[in-house]
């Protein structure tokens, strides 16, 4: 089950902060892409170490409408999860899709370093 409340490292918060500025997305729409981008790269995006003591997020603010669909993915991905081993892993799956991203200058960009 997802996250009702979750953070994400400092790290993460730094990086989300420097993309909202370049292609004038929100923090959420970014991590979503970065999430789905680390996911492509299965159980290997969801081991790195975080230390969460980044941004809070709402679950329902951070997946959308799309909370089943991000929540199957992982599933597919890890297994089912509980509680802060489910927000561990997002926030591990966040930081690695968002190492990658970081070369973005505009959405067009962020658009092709996802895929």
């Amino acid at each position: 089950m997802l996250p009702k409340r979750m953070h994400i490292s400092q790290e993460a918060t730094d990086k989300l902060r420097t993309l909202k500025g370049r292609t004038g997305l929100t923090p959420n729409i970014i991590c979503r892409i970065a999430l789905i981008r680390s996911l492509r790269d299965g159980v290997r995006g969801g081991k790195r170490k975080t230390n969460q003591n980044g941004s809070e997020f709402i679950g329902t603010t951070l997946f959308g409408e799309h909370a089943n669909v991000f929540e199957a993915l992982i599933v597919q991905v890890h297994g089912p999860q509980e509680g802060k081993a489910m927000s561990h892993i997002i926030a591990s799956h966040i930081d690695d899709g968002l190492v990658g991203l970081m070369k973005a200058k505009t959405v067009l960009d962020l658009v092709d370093y996802a895929a």
